[in-house]
């Protein structure tokens, strides 16, 4: 215990300790709140049969048209005489359970097509909401809380983790922050920017002896009378460890290629094998506010949104639970439909939605699209986004009221049947 006395030769104090702690409490972003009993330790093995939603955000609004491609449609190509994009930059659709020839997926995306060929890929089309609102801030803030009407309320997965996961690991967000759709109600689900770098600093001032001075640390607070502010500590203490095992016990047979949101579903493939009880993860691929340059830009974006879902799949099936995965990609709104003098699009308004999953109804849902549709500057909506988070909460998630969780009266109330 000598590493742990202060110059005074006195131990580290009360006051000391509990400021360590806290200090590494923060790092860990769990709630006040929350109780070492509101963490179910992991089961140490995949929960097979344990239900589970992975969201993927495609930040900066993506352009849908030139991801999903529409054939056959005058509109598209003469609206985007220099963006449009011809066969040799798609992958058919046009073999397996749901062939399509209506629309052909961007050339960067080899494994999601051949997921849609193997009847493991929805795409819905025309998604959105009413009255679209085309600045980023205000259509993040609607697709997070779920409220068209009231922007300022609880995020739609604390809302749910609240009646339906009320554990700090119910729903977790990894590189994203406090992310909205989290954010709000009790429960204050768990936000990390990674699970390598999520830890407790016992004291920034000493390197050496950094799981001792914990360990002095942890007693002294167990040694305490029960409060609050010390079971929340406690809790955060004991979480950090359990996320340490889910980093160091992970293995796998898949090598994921490199990048950021391959980084970040590596962190849902570990806490998925270590047993964690999460229901819902969220994170996110940045960059597709695609003003300029965007036939280059694309290529880049859907390569590494292909190949992290593509690596994510893989170990997912073979840890045995593909069958009990949804991996749900949106964006806060789509792109004009017509280009822009810099090569790229602007903010527009409905777009796609892309799910995937040994749970998931492939094919296309949703209403089709026409020529008609593109003779605008913008595409209407015609399925409400937060009826495909219902239909994903009730028919895989297992929640019978989703109005609980979506309480807004929808304008368009067609419910996609995408889930087997």
């Amino acid at each position: 215990m000598n590493d742990m006395h202060s110059g005074s030769g006195r131990g580290v104090s009360r006051r000391d300790a509990l400021r360590y702690a806290l200090a590494g409490f923060g790092i860990a972003a769990l709630g006040p709140t929350v109780r070492a009993s509101a963490l179910a330790r992991p089961s140490g093995a995949p929960r097979v049969g344990q239900k589970f939603l992975v969201i993927v955000e495609l930040d900066g609004g993506n352009d849908w048209l030139n991801t999903v491609v529409p054939q056959g449609l005058a509109n598209y190509t003469t609206k985007r005489p220099a963006i449009a994009l011809d066969g040799g930059a798609t992958l058919a659709l046009d073999s397996g359970t749901y062939a399509t020839t209506e629309f052909r997926l961007h050339g960067s995306m080899a494994g999601l097509a051949q997921a849609y060929r193997d009847g493991e890929l929805a795409i819905v089309r025309k998604v959105g909401y009413q009255q679209a609102n085309k600045s980023h801030d205000t259509s993040r803030k609607i697709w997070a809380q779920g409220l068209r009407n009231a922007v300022n309320g609880n995020g739609w997965i604390a809302r749910y983790a609240e009646q339906q996961a009320p554990t700090a690991l119910g729903a977790v967000s990894i590189g994203v922050g406090r992310h909205r759709a989290l954010a709000g109600g009790s429960v204050d689900p768990l936000s990390v920017g990674s699970l390598q770098s999520f830890r407790f600093d016992a004291d920034t001032r000493y390197n050496n002896n950094h799981l001792h001075r914990l360990e002095g640390i942890r007693e002294l607070l167990a040694a305490r009378g029960a409060t609050a502010s010390r079971d929340a500590v406690l809790a955060g203490h004991a979480l950090a460890g359990q996320i340490k095992d889910a980093v160091d016990n992970y293995s796998s047979t898949v090598t994921y290629r490199t990048g950021s949101l391959s980084n970040r579903l590596i962190d849902v493939a570990r806490m998925v094998q270590a047993g964690f009880e999460t229901r819902i993860y969220y994170t996110k691929l940045s960059g597709f506010d695609t003003h300029g340059a965007q036939l280059a830009r694309h290529v880049t974006l859907l390569q590494a949104l292909d190949e992290g879902i593509t690596d994510l799949a893989d170990d997912l099936r073979a840890m045995g639970v593909w069958n009990d995965a949804v991996i749900l990609v949106m964006s806060e709104f789509g792109r004009r439909i017509f280009e822009n003098g810099s090569g790229g699009t602007d903010h527009g308004e409905a777009g796609c939605m892309l799910l995937a999953g040994g749970a998931v109804r492939g094919g296309l849902h949703g209403p089709a699209l026409i020529d008609a549709d593109l003779d605008d500057d913008n595409l209407d909506y015609g399925i409400d986004f937060r009826s495909i988070y219902a239909n994903v909460l009730a028919a895989h998630l297992g929640v019978a009221d989703p109005t609980q969780v979506f309480p807004e009266a929808l304008e368009i109330a067609a419910t996609p049947d995408l889930i087997l």
